[in-house]
């Protein structure tokens, strides 16, 4: 028999979540009857028409749009989108724009893309936000055209000084690869005792120098992408100039257990690696500013081990510690989270190190692999009953 898995958003076990899916498909089917006569109307009279039946505004209106134009344009993301309605018009119109620059002819492939970014593998799985997706189609575009059009920002960078009798103010705007490495020296300045005006002015005139020192992820299989802890996916262009002075291998601490409560620095590299950001559902803090927590509490036998660590940032830290949600592990990384209305959602790792593997299951192992899906057997078992 073939149990159909949802979303911990679209779970129709759910008491809740019911009119969630409802709402969807009430807004998805409005917009559906508003639009189809649309060509009968100039789209200004049009959007003014259609402000005045609905009430929302302009910007709700364009969002609506861009939804319709996701599902004349990306057939397959309608086929699941009218099957399940767990799209919201928003999420629909945010697709919409992060597809709409790239050419037309990668269409049809980022339409694939987005559907597997958007089909459930996990009962409860946290469908991955909005603006992850919207970055996560940026980076398959440029994979897809490693040679688009040129960027319209970048003809916008400035640096503006204006000076008055009692200060000078300097604005500066600088998009493309050099704004990471920009950022970099800003910060690395930060950290000077002088403090960073002092450190600024130090700088250029040429008084001191500055070292950065950035720590980047590169996949095995994928030597071309880099991901920081500080910014995500990266551009390569932003550090082609700079030196490697180390390479660490972290596969070497996937499967070790380590002695101390706190965990050695490459373990803490694997595990910001593995995850990408706060394991906590729904939360994008990004992996800098998280903490690694042990999810079987240490002083409850809980190992130092890859299998047994997260990244939570201070906050769901806070939460998961003072028992308001209580959190379990399986041997791919997924973490399933129980609250106080008792339903589990789960979080599937995003970092780099999970496209190295297919579907994002990273270092499944055949144990693992009979774990998780008996546990999905079993939680299947638990909602029919």
């Amino acid at each position: 028999m073939i149990t159909d898995i949802y979303f911990s958003h679209n779970n129709p076990h759910d008491p809740y979540t019911h009119h969630t899916t409802e709402l969807n498909r009430d807004t998805h089917q409005l917009w559906v009857i508003l639009t189809t006569d649309s060509d009968d109307f100039d789209s200004d009279s049009f959007i003014t028409e259609a402000i005045r039946i609905t009430g929302y505004s302009r910007h709700e209106v364009n969002n609506g749009l861009h939804a319709m134009a996701a599902m004349t344009n990306l057939p397959h993301l309608r086929a699941i989108q009218e099957r399940y309605y767990f799209l919201g018009i928003r999420y629909l119109a945010s697709i919409m724009i992060a597809v709409a620059k790239a050419d037309p002819a990668l269409w049809e492939e980022l339409d694939l893309r987005i559907t597997d970014a958007l089909t459930p593998v996990t009962d409860g799985e946290v469908m991955i936000q909005s603006s992850t997706l919207a970055k996560r189609i940026a980076m398959w575009i440029k994979e897809l055209d490693p040679a688009p059009a040129s960027d319209p920002s970048s003809q916008q960078d400035y640096v503006q000084v204006h000076t008055t009798d009692e200060a000078t103010y300097v604005r500066i705007k600088i998009s493309g690869s050099n704004r990471h490495l920009l950022n970099d020296i800003f910060t690395q300045l930060a950290e000077v005792d002088t403090g960073l005006p002092e450190a600024l002015m130090a700088l250029l005139a040429e008084k001191t120098t500055v070292k950065v020192t950035k720590y980047l992820y590169s996949p095995h299989h994928h030597p071309e992408q880099l991901w920081s802890p500080d910014d995500g996916d990266i551009d390569p262009d932003a550090y082609a100039n700079c030196v490697v002075e180390c390479v660490k291998d972290l596969d070497g601490v996937a499967e070790t257990t380590e002695k101390s409560y706190t965990p050695s620095e490459k373990m803490k590299a694997l595990i910001r690696a593995r995850d990408g950001h706060c394991r906590f559902p729904g939360c994008c803090v990004k992996a800098s500013k998280c903490q690694v927590d042990h999810i079987i509490p240490w002083d409850q036998g809980g190992p130092t081990a890859a299998w047994n660590l997260q990244l939570l940032c201070q906050r769901h830290h806070n939460m998961k510690t003072d028992g308001r949600y209580v959190a379990e592990a399986n041997g791919m990384a997924e973490v399933r989270w129980v609250g106080p209305m008792d339903v589990p959602a789960v979080t599937r790792p995003s970092g780099p190190l999970v496209k190295e593997m297919p579907r994002g299951v990273w270092g499944q192992l055949l144990r693992n692999r009979l774990q998780a899906r008996f546990e999905r057997i079993r939680d299947n078992a638990l909602n029919r009953d």
